[in-house]
């Protein structure tokens, strides 16, 4: 079958099984505890809440049913939630459904998904197979999943083989492997991965919808024009399109991915299909604070299913994103310390009570989490945030004073038209009006809180995720101020639509550029993306190779295939089979760095070197493989007296063979 086909129809059913498996159950959850004003939303925001209610507490329960019994139990216990909701659900719906508005929603998801499918399928024209630039993380995604799906959790790690378990946030994992797992032959782990991705997406929706009521800064507007100022600075990035020209001018390379030339801000779409996992943990974190802000704020609510909600939210948020959730504690810390200052004993011991809950359902993961990590060094240092433009002109204390006093503008730069529209809510509207309800404090708490860490520290693991993640938090924030300002019409008033109009296009050209840059990389020029899909021929015969290993061969068989090119992706993308080493950047789960470095070390040789059947043997069995994937790339490949000719192929192609490490005897065909 045509890999893009194949993959079209992995994502459309992988999308359908989020109403069974996440959205219903998020509205059964809805029901049961009326949480957020859940009862009384209209049809519309009521589906939202539900995706958002799934995504915001289903992570770490169905974790938790995972390790404790396996991934099918989860599915089913799923399964029965969301057949609990059918009821209720039918007959809250029943009469109320506005069509033109349905069809309009409709619409906007069937583009939604489009976008989805765009970004993360091959594109497979009968001779080569053409991957988008997200493969870089859709590999680490896809391959979480199906260890996952595999060997239930902890999970396995996919990128080095050993027999302790991986160290990681895997919650948005577990969600899709049930989907991968429910979706048989017809979902894999990327596809169930895209799924996961759209509906993170409606959920963002659903969390702007509650935060917009929560804080109540646009109960005088017009919900249609709400509705629309979301939708149009939804899709607006910050203002790197400039960094892209002047990378041009200054390199004479168009860089694929604009956030790159900074350290990233990633606008919304870009976030959602590269890395839905951290937007997932920030809905998960301020699902959390919402919950406690509406019993705060004097709403007739049980305080022990306020407690109880808000606990399950922040332990997803951890096992979502590690990342984000840092973000969250740090607001939690200086929400808890305002609300003694205030002498708001009860607020404070609710706020408590939901990170004790917290801690005792988060305990598992993260006991696994420390347990399975390698690293020698510290994993969050201190760093002032760096600023693209400044890099390279000075170092030592004078770059650090310099990215310092400009961090303003360096964060201006990031966040584009939403940092306009931040600055332009807080010109017109006060502080006592702002800050009214409690969820409208939160937002000013939780943004200084992400944009002070993601300002000051950096994670040490590889990249530095935490600054990029942790302001996920603020975007939300300056995101639901800009739109506030915009529906009360405070650009018109102030005399600043042209301000506003032309930060939103430069918005819209950064994301549009990214998005073009994600399929039309080659054509940048640029050497260091030579090794990325350098031969689509090779990938396609790679992704049958594997699909037919993943039929053929015992699954915890070791299948390796060349790890020497700065990063591969075929054997996470397409394969089933476990893998010794991956590339130079498999310590990403946990693997101790000098490990890595000497199965490198090992493995190499006996893709680069042209070695007898009896050296590669030795090699190969001394690091765990039990069978040798080789391509028309690889050195062997070239010579016709080598071990790849002379052993029994398990599966031969054109481009591809795959070899059993016990026949490399070095007896000819």
């Amino acid at each position: 079958m045509n890999g893009s086909l194949s993959d079209m129809s992995g994502v459309l059913v992988a999308t359908l099984l989020g109403v069974p498996l996440m959205l219903l159950p998020g509205y059964a959850l809805g029901s049961l505890t009326g949480i957020l004003g859940f009862r009384s939303l209209a049809p519309g925001g009521r589906l939202l809440c539900s995706v958002l209610l799934g995504i915001g507490l289903l992570p770490v329960l169905d974790s938790l049913l995972v390790q404790a019994v396996s991934i099918s139990v989860a599915v089913l216990a799923n399964g029965a939630l969301g057949l609990a909701a059918l009821v209720p659900a039918s007959r809250a719906f029943r009469g109320r459904i506005d069509l033109p508005a349905a069809g309009r929603g409709l619409a906007l998801a069937a583009l939604w998904l489009g976008i989805v499918v765009y970004a993360l399928i091959d594109i497979d024209t009968g001779t080569g197979l053409y991957q988008p630039v997200t493969v870089i993380d859709l590999v680490k995604h896809a391959s979480l999943t199906r260890s996952i799906v595999q060997d239930g959790l902890p999970p396995v790690d996919p990128f080095f083989a050993r027999p302790e378990r991986a160290g990681y946030y895997y919650f948005f994992y577990t969600l899709c492997a049930l989907t991968d797992w429910a979706g048989g032959t017809l979902v894999d782990g990327r596809t169930a991965f895209a799924g996961m991705a759209f509906w993170t997406g409606i959920g963002l929706l659903g969390l702007l919808d509650r935060l917009l009521a929560a804080t109540g800064l646009v109960r005088d507007a017009s919900p249609r024009r709400v509705r629309f100022a979301t939708l149009l600075l939804l899709p607006a990035g910050g203002l790197d399109i400039l960094l892209v020209v002047r990378n041009r001018i200054a390199t004479g390379f168009w860089i694929p991915m604009p956030e790159w030339l900074n350290e990233q801000v990633l606008n919304w779409p870009s976030s959602l299909v590269w890395v839905p996992h951290h937007v997932a943990g920030a809905l998960a974190g301020w699902l959390g604070f919402l919950v406690l802000a509406e019993t705060a704020d004097g709403t007739r609510r049980p305080p022990g299913a306020a407690i109880a909600v808000s606990g399950i939210a922040f332990a997803a948020c951890a096992g979502l994103s590690v990342w984000v959730c840092l973000g969250t504690v740090a607001a939690a810390g200086t929400w808890l310390a305002l609300l003694a200052i205030e002498r708001r004993w009860r607020d404070a011991g609710r706020l408590v009570a939901a990170g004790l809950v917290a801690a005792v359902l988060a305990a598992p993961y993260l006991s696994g989490l420390l347990a399975s990590r390698g690293e020698a060094g510290q994993a969050i240092v201190f760093g002032v945030r760096s600023f693209g433009p400044l890099e390279g002109m000075a170092d030592g204390p004078a770059l650090s004073l310099l990215r310092l006093i400009l961090l303003p503008v360096n964060y201006y730069l990031a966040f584009g038209v939403l940092a306009a529209g931040a600055f332009l809510f807080w010109r017109i509207v006060p502080r006592s009006e702002a800050h009214a309800r409690e969820a409208g404090r939160l937002l000013t708490i939780v943004a200084a809180s992400s944009l002070l860490i993601g300002g000051f520290l950096r994670s040490a693991i590889l990249y530095n995720d935490l600054g990029w993640r942790v302001v996920l938090l603020a975007q939300v924030a300056t995101l639901v101020w800009t739109v506030a300002a915009l529906s009360r019409g405070a650009g018109v008033r102030l005399r600043l639509p042209g301000v506003i109009a032309g930060l939103l296009l430069l918005g819209y050209a950064t994301t549009l550029y990214g998005f073009a840059g994600m399929r039309a990389y080659p054509a940048s020029g640029a050497s260091s993306f030579a090794f990325l899909n350098g031969r689509p021929d090779i990938d396609r015969a790679l992704r049958a190779a594997y699909a037919w290993a993943g039929i053929h061969l015992p699954r915890n068989l070791v299948l390796q295939a060349a790890s020497s090119a700065p990063r591969v992706f075929d054997f996470g993308l397409y394969g089933s089979q476990p893998v010794a080493v991956a590339d130079r950047e498999a310590r990403l789960f946990g693997a101790p760095q000098e490990a890595v470095a000497a199965r490198l070390a090992q493995v190499a040789p006996i893709f680069s070197d042209v070695l007898t059947a009896d050296d590669v043997h030795r090699l190969a069995a001394g690091a765990g493989i039990g069978a040798l994937i080789v391509t028309a790339q690889d050195a062997p490949w070239g010579n016709p007296e080598s071990w790849v000719w002379r052993g029994r192929p398990l599966y031969a192609s054109p481009l591809v063979r795959i070899l059993s490490v016990e026949d490399l005897d070095g007896r000819p065909r």
